[in-house]
Order: structure tokens, then C-alpha cells, then sequence
């Protein structure tokens, strides 16, 4: 098997993992509170990835990363999940988060936006505004883009000071670490149900968002370059809106579909380049 066909099946991977994981999470909470399904997914998840990685790594920089990719975006992605009415519509806000990177990067560097990406950006936040609709717009559809937003921070201080680092052993870290912080926030809800169900979906949640997905994400990038690696994700909405059909029967509204259709295109043209 050459190296490009296993890095699209390793997409393909990431698509299957990471759109599931959306709907499974919301089965997941079900039996418990978003903050212990945070602890689930970081604690183990980290400990497997642990093993694969051969290690860990503590140090300020992993802290700060894990802080901002880890504890505070996985928190504020698993309580959009639980208050958004579609799960799916939750993964295209959060994937909105290129669009704030070109953001903060006009921002905080200055740096003058092609065409592409004024019209990327455009595009994006008007199929958000169709998709989520201005008077149907909840507390989980804010807190996604808050998330969004949190992973783009994020991807400035990863961009900065970890670009060159052991991306498995990072994740491992970054995961144990966010374990470590978030667990303070178990005081605000630690309700889970003491059921064999409650265990095997935590579980799940762990293996396939934290584990598969980061994995498959990883081969994909290796094989296939971050570029195209970077496109291909793209569609992991689309896959959380027939993974929400199939798991949780979430048809999807036309707006819905409409408008999310609009922002992910808005995503990729704004990271095209002329």
C-alpha cells in the first residue's frame, strides 16, 4: 500500500471517528454530566496514547497548550453538545476555528488578508447566520463558537512554541494535563449514573474522539501533508450530520443544511491561496 492511499484511508478514519464523536458524546451524556465525560475522554485517552507514545512530557508550554487545546476547548465542546439541539451543527461552528486563526493573526500580527480570505471569512459567517438562524440561536450554539474560538488561540501558541514537537507524546501530555486541570469542575456537576451503560460510553467517547481520531489525524498529516490533510477534515461536519441521522435519527433542517454548507465552503476558500 503506497503512502497516499493510507493517508486517505487514515482520513477516512478521521472523518468516521471524529463526525461520530459528536452524537456519541451526546448518548454519552445520557448518563453523565459533561465535566465527567471531559475527565473520561482526557484520562483515558491520555493513558492509552501514553502507551503509543512511549512517554510523557511536563513542562509550562504543555500546560499553557493544554490549557487552551485541551481542558477549556474539550469543556466548552462537550456543554454545546449537551445544550445545542443537533450535535452536528455544533461540529460546523466549532470548525469555524481557521476562520478565527485568520482572525487573530489580522489582529495580532497584522497581517494584511487576501482576497480569498475576506471572502472566506464573509461566507463563513453567513451560512452560520442561515444554519443557526439569528433567532434560534442558543447557549450551545454560543458556547461552540467560544470553543472555536479557545482552539484558535490555541493553534497560535501551538503554531509558536510546539510546531517541532513529538505530536503523539504531545497529545498524551496535553491530555493527562487537561485531565489534571479540569478536574476543579467536577464540583459543578459530577452526576454520573452508576450503570454499565454510563462506563462503556465514557469509554467509548475516550477511544474513538481522543484516541482513534488523533491517530488517524496523525497518519493523515504524515501521509498526506497538513494542507491536504487540513482540507479533508473539513468534511467532519458533513459526517457528524449522517453519524447524528444514523445514531441519534437528527434529520438535519434545510437551513441547517444550507447554511453549513455555506460556512465550511466560507472555511476552505479562506484557506486557499491564489
Amino acid at each position: 500500500m503506497n503512502n497516499k492511499l493510507r493517508g486517505y484511508l487514515a482520513m477516512i478514519g478521521v472523518l468516521t471517528a471524529w463526525g461520530s464523536s459528536y452524537s456519541i458524546s451526546k448518548v454519552a451524556m445520557y448518563y453523565m454530566s459533561p465535566f465527567v465525560l471531559t475527565m473520561y475522554r482526557f484520562a483515558i485517552g491520555g493513558l492509552v496514547l501514553a502507551l503509543v507514545g512511549r512517554g510523557l512530557i511536563i513542562n509550562r508550554k504543555y500546560v499553557i497548550n493544554a490549557l487552551l487545546n485541551g481542558a477549556l476547548f474539550v469543556v466548552f465542546l462537550n456543554i454545546a453538545i449537551q445544550y445545542s439541539t443537533n450535535p452536528a451543527l455544533v461540529s460546523v461552528l466549532v470548525y469555524t476555528q481557521p476562520i478565527f486563526v485568520l482572525i487573530l493573526s489580522i489582529v495580532l500580527y497584522h497581517e494584511k488578508p487576501r482576497a480569498l480570505q475576506v471572502i472566506g471569512i464573509a461566507l463563513a459567517f453567513t451560512g452560520l447566520l442561515i444554519a443557526v438562524g439569528v433567532y434560534s440561536f442558543d447557549i450551545g450554539d454560543a458556547i461552540a463558537l467560544l470553543g472555536a474560538f479557545t482552539w484558535a488561540v490555541g493553534t497560535h501558541y501551538f503554531r509558536r512554541n510546539l510546531v517541532n514537537e513529538d505530536l503523539i507524546k504531545l497529545n498524551a501530555s496535553m491530555s493527562i494535563i487537561s485531565a489534571l486541570i479540569a478536574s476543579p469542575v467536577l464540583i459543578i456537576n459530577p452526576y454520573m449514573s452508576l450503570s454499565v451503560n454510563a462506563v462503556v460510553w465514557g469509554v467509548l467517547v475516550a477511544l474513538v474522539a481522543q484516541v482513534a481520531g488523533f491517530l488517524f489525524w496523525f497518519l493523515g498529516v504524515r501521509d498526506l501533508g497538513p494542507i491536504t490533510a487540513s482540507s479533508i477534515s473539513i468534511l467532519v461536519p458533513a459526517s457528524a450530520y449522517i453519524f447524528a441521522l444514523l445514531i441519534l435519527g437528527k434529520v438535519p433542517t434545510m437551513t441547517e443544511i444550507i447554511g453549513s454548507a455555506i460556512a465550511l465552503i466560507g472555511v476552505l476558500v479562506s484557506q486557499l491561496r491564489a
